[in-house]
């Protein structure tokens, strides 16, 4: 799999990419370091681009898994020569990919997060770029290893994929000083109740693996020339007894002791950071997964915060794409959906008993169905003016929470969008007829809700998704609704303008599968974010 004679300092020009490339992987994810037939990925064409250019780099850690990585199931963790910033951000920036800044509980010097999307999968592609070698316990990183040029100086190239990637005894050596600097004081009770054994399972798999391809003698000279006799000694013990815990407590002994292995905080200040990060993590995981609120911990935009909205009539699949797209950016961007309809969507406390109310109320099916300018145009009722009055109320804290989430660096994705063009459907304001009422009390309630409506243009989205579909394919999808509805809607969509947004409107055709469309949308979204 890897070349056995190590890379000179000057890149040579790798065709491999190019050659080795043909058929598509399967989208699960292959057993841990199976070798994979790759296609040509975005990844795969930029790796080409960086062996062209001369670029000093090298896959350091987790080498199993560089097949998956170009791929895009997995991120590419790359070591990169400082003194080629500006050409490697160069080189990004033209193939599309982005800087997408950690949140600073997540953020370590000399580490850069790129991302950009692969052409075929609409996968999101994570290039980790390290300028310098860090370690430790897995939510603070407290410890240089200054190893960056013996890695690129030692680079081997891997010719199924093209990359560079270290030299496997340095990655042995570099996976043996992990495992021990990640030791936390959990671990102790783990490894006295369980198999004695340390390090994740993850760290394990990539142990297991780099035994089958390197003599274990080998990191030995490596690590008594970088870190001494000494540590030479407990890496040998450490990589013979395969990871068992107290090998590395006596290791991670050793390098904290080691001037070699620099730290950036005391044990006191690292241990208060590392637990805030921890607590803030664990908080973030709950309310990305249950609460969704704008509670920032992870990467912002590009460019700061972004609104998309996604709209379109009934059938075009507003939801399905909505949440199509939160699922494809959560876990690597601050993203938060918010439901701007009135349908099935998360609903206010004040709007949920009357959705309860209008399922047990409606009308027979014997009942003739109005048509869609009868429907819009219809005197309003009082039940209609209490749920206009909860619906607009609703609207005004999501908006809210939209206003905040992009002020925060957030993607906020929105399902729907308020509109003023037209009221009484598609998103409109519903008290609309009584703007020009003789009674008082009800022009108040029209304009104070108009003036929730405006709010909503007045801070447009930045980017409109906007679904175009086919009266016929909305009927299909939709075979319950009357066929008029969806004819009038889907004209109605088509003709919203939203000439406050910042990236203006795309039009994605609708009448394609779903899987066309996603891929569609995702491609015409990343500009944007």
């Amino acid at each position: 799999m890897i070349r056995g004679a190590r890379a000179d300092n000057e890149t040579e020009l790798v065709p491999a990419v190019r050659n080795a490339v043909s058929s598509a992987a399967d989208a699960s994810s292959p057993p841990y370091g199976a070798e994979t037939r790759l296609r040509a990925t975005t990844a795969a064409t930029l790796i080409a681009k960086l062996n062209d250019a001369g670029v000093r780099y090298c896959h350091f850690k987790s080498n199993a898994e560089v097949a998956a990585g170009v791929e895009a199931r997995t991120d590419l963790d790359v070591l990169c020569d400082g003194r080629d910033v500006g050409l490697l951000e160069g080189i990004l920036a033209r193939r599309g990919f982005k800087r997408l800044p950690a949140h600073p509980s997540r953020r370590y010097p000399g580490v850069e997060d790129f991302f950009g999307v692969d052409d075929e999968t609409g996968r999101l592609v994570h290039l980790h770029v390290h300028y310098r070698l860090i370690a430790g316990a897995r939510f603070f990183k407290n410890y240089h290893l200054p190893w960056e040029r013996e890695f690129l100086d030692r680079r081997v190239l891997d010719e199924p994929t093209g990359v560079y990637v270290a030299d496997p005894a340095l990655e042995w050596l570099l996976l043996a000083c992990r495992a021990a600097l990640k030791i936390r004081w959990r671990d102790w009770a783990r490894a006295a109740t369980g198999s004695g054994r340390g390090g994740s399972g993850g760290l394990r798999r990539e142990h297991h693996w780099l035994a089958t391809r390197v003599d274990r003698a080998a990191p030995r000279g490596d690590a008594s020339r970088l870190l001494g006799p000494p540590a030479a000694d407990l890496v040998a013990a450490v990589i013979a007894d395969d990871l068992a815990f107290r090998r590395l407590r006596a290791l991670r002994r050793e390098l904290l002791r080691s001037p070699g292995v620099p730290r950036a905080h005391g044990s006191i200040g690292a241990l208060r950071l590392r637990w805030t990060r921890e607590v803030r993590w664990i908080v973030g995981t709950i309310n990305r997964r249950y609460l969704h609120r704008p509670f920032p911990y992870a990467r912002s935009g590009s460019a700061g915060g972004v609104t998309i909205a996604v709209i379109g009539s009934d059938g075009a699949g507003k939801s399905t794409v909505a949440a199509a797209l939160h699922t494809w950016l959560a876990g690597k961007v601050d993203v938060v959906p918010v439901y701007l309809g009135s349908g099935q969507g998360r609903s206010s406390i004040l709007r949920s008993p009357l959705k309860l109310a209008l399922q047990l109320v409606r009308r027979p099916p014997t009942e003739r169905r109005l048509g869609p300018e009868e429907r819009r145009t219809r005197d309003i009722t009082l039940a209609r003016a209490v749920w206009a009055v909860a619906l607009a109320r609703e609207k005004r804290s999501k908006l809210r929470t939209v206003v905040r989430a992009r002020e925060r660096g957030f993607v906020v994705i929105c399902d729907r969008y308020p509109q003023t063009q037209i009221g009484g459907v598609n998103d409109g304001p519903l008290l609309w007829q009584w703007t020009e009422s003789p009674s008082r009390v009800r022009r108040s309630l029209a304009q104070w809700e108009r003036r929730i409506y405006g709010a909503a243009a007045a801070t447009s989205p930045d980017l409109v998704v906007r679904l175009l579909v086919s009266p016929e394919t909305a009927g299909a999808r939709r075979p319950d609704d009357d066929p008029r509805e969806l004819a009038f809607r889907t004209q109605l969509v088509r003709g919203l303008d939203f000439g406050g947004s910042r990236y203006g409107v795309v039009d994605v055709d609708a009448d394609a599968d779903l899987d066309t469309v996603v891929l569609d949308v995702k491609r015409r979204v990343w500009p944007a974010i």
